[in-house]
């Protein structure tokens, strides 16, 4: 035991080493770096294999642990950590809107997929029923890991890389429940497979994981709203929920795969305001840690796996294999192209150049040969079945990632996706302008520096160039007005939507008021962009009325100006921080505009935009001045506790302050700010 921990230990040690090489390697190379790290976990698989280290040797050892390790171990120590990173950093936005969409692919499309490769493995192989539709369960999982790893790298496209993403995450749940659900009937302890009783289990297994991620999200995201800026506790209980929730759902027989993106999405949504304005970044930096590590090993192990179990001397086989993975592109294109009428008319839509990236992005890797390697090792399961099922999944794992992954990047250039559209090429290059000139303007100041003073602007090149006037834009012309305003607004909402969280991070505003502000964007951001009116924030600067009678009345009157304090107190900090943003948005049209039309349009909308909140505030002044002196009150609190903070951080980074005593100095901070939001909605 003692020896086979140390074994796999070298193992974890070297492969992230080899990784961190290759990473490096492959830096300006078309190569996926998932590709790369399958084939070499392959190469090493069959170097083993060959016994060329030596049958006895320390590295010959290594390589038999991790080629027969258990594959429950893959799923459950790899698998929360990939799902969880994935659905954590979408934009839970777009997952929404393209939500009808997602589920489509993720459960309709498999489900077409998973019965048309059941009977073409059942014609192919003479395979039973039962038999072909648990290997259609396990085949026709799209990968998150490796469908997410690709993407990432190599897709332009926010939309698509969403769509892509969100259906390998509920695809690969679905894949799972259905091969749960096939399994004893592929067995024969089964007798009889009825369509009502696997939708009913099917719909169960589902909402349960549904449920359970957002119990266990609702409770980590309470504990965590308690602490502030304790960043080693946040974290921690960021990985106890990912880990906790997968296993607590699978223990139950219900989908971990599930309820890790219901948690997830929790996180990216409520815990946006609940986890520390200081450490959100941090958090997502460290879950991408997470998921590079995860990704690293799992394609080394996948590689090796598949040499040291998989058979190759059956040529009958062989041309099974060859022909599924054909069939298999042709069944994955016939389920798109099936759901497409509805795909194009539900959600943000879809073109056909996109449906053609989801069908040949259709990869499969870890997850369905974890399943495989499950159904391998178990004994009621016939010798030769369980060798052709195992093989089948591995040579279909490694051609789909190995051909469709590294042609990958030459589709999306193909079919343009690649390229951003001429009128978001438009706004990058005018932000391209706006930076060259600030460049210029600071070489201009540089230079005045006696340290700087002998440096020719010419020796810099590109450094400080500067752009003309229209230089590098897109043909104009080629381009609709209508849809170089939509971009033009769109940006600017981005714009908005970023500067509300740089306000809750500074502590201009609270968090209630950065929720509704930051779904009032996405609001704007649906179907036509627009930056007024702002219906969706109309309602939250109504003035309440109260009647005075209503406040004589005993506990109900104390109780009803609670509530209209806390109301008013939201709706003047929503009205502050909205015309912050708005401002803030002012300041980037001239650069940002496609032309002077288009601008002054959208000045006209920030003007109806400020007048509204300006009614409102004026209102506020006029009739409850005491109420808005305890709000700017407050308000100015928490910044000089925000500022104060940063100066002990400073103070700390320039040495004027050990660690300790900074933060001693922190740790009182904290304190008065825990007192401060439990004051009231912050």
């Amino acid at each position: 035991m003692h020896e086979s921990g140390i074994a796999i230990l070298l193992f974890v040690i070297c492969a992230l080493l080899l990784g961190a090489l290759l990473k490096a390697l492959l830096r300006n190379s078309k190569l996926p770096y998932t590709v790369v790290l399958l084939l070499v976990g392959i190469a090493a698989g069959g170097i083993n294999e060959l016994e060329i280290f030596g049958a006895d040797s320390t590295v010959s050892d290594i390589f038999t642990q991790v080629g027969h390790i258990d594959p429950h171990l893959i799923l459950f120590l790899f698998l929360p950590t990939l799902i969880f990173e994935s659905a954590y950093t979408m934009e839970q936005h777009l997952f929404f809107r393209m939500a009808p969409q997602i589920t489509l692919l993720a459960v309709v499309g498999l489900i077409i997929s998973m019965v048309l490769t059941a009977l073409a493995a059942s014609w192919l192989l003479s395979w039973g029923i039962g038999t072909a539709l648990l290997f259609g369960a396990l085949i026709c999982a799209t990968d998150p890991v490796a469908v997410v790893a690709l993407l990432k790298e190599k897709s332009s496209r926010k939309r698509l890389e969403t769509l892509v993403e969100g259906e390998s995450l509920l695809n690969d749940g679905t894949a799972i429940v259905f091969f749960s659900l096939f399994y004893g009937f592929a067995l024969g302890t089964t007798t009889e497979v009825q369509a009502l009783s696997v939708i009913g289990s099917f719909v169960w297994v589902v909402s349960a994981g549904l449920i359970i991620g957002m119990a266990i999200g609702w409770v980590i995201l309470w504990v965590i709203g308690k602490l502030i800026n304790q960043p080693l506790i946040e974290i921690t209980l960021s990985i106890a929920a990912a880990y906790l929730t997968f296993f607590i759902a699978e223990s139950l027989h219900v989908s971990g795969v599930v309820a890790l993106v219901a948690l997830a999405l929790m996180f990216s949504t409520l815990g946006r305001t609940r986890i520390s304005p200081e450490i959100s970044h941090f958090l997502h930096h460290f879950w991408e840690m997470m998921s590079y590590l995860a990704n690293t090993l799992i394609f080394l192990i996948v590689g090796i796996v598949i040499m040291t179990h998989a058979t190759f001397d059956s040529p009958q086989l062989w041309i099974a294999l060859g022909l599924l993975y054909i069939v298999l592109t042709l069944i994955r294109a016939v389920s798109v192209w099936t759901l497409m009428p509805l795909l194009e008319r539900v959600g943000v839509g879809i073109t056909r150049g996109k449906a053609t990236v989801l069908v040949w992005g259709g990869l499969r890797g870890a997850v369905s040969l974890s399943l495989a390697l499950s159904l391998a090792q178990d004994s009621g399961v016939p010798e030769q079945l369980r060798e052709q099922i195992l093989f089948l999944t591995a040579g279909i794992v490694i051609l789909t990632i190995v051909i469709n992954g590294s042609t990958m990047e030459w589709l999306l250039h193909r079919l343009a996706l690649d390229r951003l559209p001429p009128a978001k090429e438009t706004s990058v290059q005018k932000a391209r302008q706006a930076i060259d000139a600030q460049m210029q303007a600071f070489f201009g100041t540089l230079s005045h520096s006696p340290f700087f003073d002998k440096v020719q602007p010419e020796s810099l090149g590109h450094l400080i160039r500067g752009h003309e006037a229209g230089r590098g834009l897109p043909d104009q012309t080629r381009i609709e007005p209508e849809e170089r305003d939509v971009a033009f607004m769109r940006r600017l909402l981005e714009i908005e939507r970023s500067d509300y969280w740089r306000q809750f991070e500074e502590g201009h505003i609270g968090r209630q008021a950065a929720l509704q502000l930051s779904r009032s964007v996405e609001n704007a951001l649906d179907n036509n962009p627009v930056i007024a009116p702002r219906s969706s924030l109309e309602e939250s600067f109504k003035a309440p009325t109260r009647p005075n009678w209503v406040r004589e009345l005993p506990v109900i009157g104390h109780s009803v100006d609670e509530w209209l304090f806390t109301r008013l107190s939201l709706a003047y900090d929503i009205a502050r921080g909205f015309v912050t943003a708005q401002e803030e948005m002012r300041n980037h049209v001239k650069a940002l505009q496609p032309d002077e039309q288009s601008g002054e349009r959208v000045e006209a909308m920030i003007d109806q935009n400020c007048a509204m909140a300006f009614a409102f505030t004026r209102y506020i002044n006029h009739e409850h001045p005491d109420l808005v002196a305890q709000l700017q009150s407050k308000s100015a609190r928490r910044l000089l506790l925000n500022h104060e903070r940063a100066l002990i951080w400073k103070m700390e980074h320039e040495g004027v302050l050990e660690t300790a005593e900074a933060q001693h100095l922190i740790d009182n901070i904290e304190t008065q700010m825990l007192k401060l939001r439990e004051e009231g909605n912050n």
